[in-house]
């Protein structure tokens, strides 16, 4: 298809939802990592079928979505205990990703350049390379740091909002509709009462949706270019929720502190109580589980903690699942990154294999992949 035209209003979006190729290539991705599951490879066997229906149910507009399973799961690297939504795989996490794969693009078309969290090539990694990088390069406006994180996210963006700067960015009316109906879903995954609230009075986004992240990152834009443009910091990154400002100036920080809370005051949204400005040579940026000198870059302790524990509990496993494989990985990742060599070769290398690990992991993926060429 023809690449989308940004105009000020952007039209013509639901065409490309409903087009076979990405509804196909929708039902793909969210196989991926499922595809033990006998539900998910009914879908995938039969791939032709399935995608022929969910774009009828979309054409027709008469997907609606069901009710998440709710879980509780210890997440990220600080293993917060998080409740999250589960939607059944088909329709709704299928129609999820096919609905993601063109508004993504929005998105990253509008995007403040450092805003890291839930971005394709960015990250938690890409996070700490744009920070060390400002550190080492620009040493006088990165002397002083403003850490903000926003109160309760994810629970907490109101819906009417949410539509307001939807319906501001994009005239496709039908996309509109399913964006909508997919938010007011949201509603019965976040509710701690009985009965639904009108649409207009309802906030939260739950964790554990495909699109949620996307909605986020779209909600944030704004004020992710004003903190920049308006205030003036030299420096800014937003991981989600949270926010990070370097400038030479703690009045200027101070400034966009107030701004930020400001803004979300609009929407009714706030900023913890527990917002920091402080010099960065005195004490360093403890921050997605990094810990950022002056000129160098460590673990948070509780990090190596944990790693060093997940070490010990693979090493004395006779069966290495993918899951614990991919998970070291993915911690090795945080030292690979940071100055923590010692620490790896005292508490990491005589316990485990990573070459091995990432056989394991490899030998899991090269299935899978075989499974979706095959559909």
């Amino acid at each position: 298809m023809k690449p989308i035209k940004y105009t000020k209003r952007i039209g013509h979006l639901f065409e490309r939802v409903v087009d076979i190729d990405n509804l196909k290539e929708a039902i793909k991705n969210a196989a991926k990592h499922k595809m033990n599951r006998p539900s998910v490879q009914r879908v995938i066997n039969d791939l032709d079928k399935y995608a022929g229906k969910l774009q009828e149910i979309l054409i027709t507009e008469s997907f609606r979505p069901h009710k998440y399973t709710i879980r509780e799961i210890n997440d990220g690297i600080k293993k917060k205990k998080r409740i999250i939504a589960v939607p059944r795989f088909f329709p709704d996490q299928c129609v999820h990703h096919a609905f993601v794969q063109v508004f993504k693009e929005i998105v990253m078309h509008g995007a403040y350049e450092y805003s890291c969290g839930c971005v394709p090539g960015k990250g938690t990694d890409g996070a700490r390379k744009i920070i060390e990088h400002w550190i080492a390069k620009d040493p006088a406006g990165t002397s002083k740091v403003a850490q903000i994180d926003v109160k309760q996210c994810y629970p907490s963006i109101p819906h009417e909002e949410l539509r307001k700067k939807l319906e501001k960015r994009i005239k496709d009316r039908k996309f509109l509709r399913l964006a909508f109906k997919i938010i007011a879903s949201y509603q019965q995954a976040m509710a701690t009462h009985t009965r639904m609230l009108p649409e207009i009075d309802a906030v939260g986004i739950p964790v554990g949706l495909y699109t949620s992240p996307w909605f986020l990152n779209f909600f944030f834009q704004d004020l992710d270019h004003k903190l920049k443009e308006v205030c003036g910091v030299r420096h800014l990154t937003r991981y989600v929720d949270d926010i990070i400002l370097f400038d030479s100036s703690k009045k200027r920080l101070h400034a966009a502190i107030r701004y930020t809370s400001g803004w979300l005051n609009k929407v009714k949204m706030r900023i913890k109580d527990t917002w920091q400005v402080f010099h960065l040579r005195i004490r360093p940026l403890d921050f997605l589980g990094y810990k950022f000198h002056k000129g160098w870059t460590t673990l948070r302790k509780s990090v190596m903690y944990r790693i060093s524990r997940k070490a010990k509990v693979i090493s004395k496993k006779e069966y290495i699942s993918k899951t614990n494989a991919s998970g070291m990985i993915s911690y090795m990742g945080f030292i690979d990154h940071s100055d923590s060599h010692g620490f790896y070769e005292k508490w990491i290398q005589p316990f485990v294999n990573i070459k091995l690990l990432k056989g394991v992991v490899s030998h899991e993926n090269r299935k899978q992949y075989q499974t979706l060429c095959a559909a």
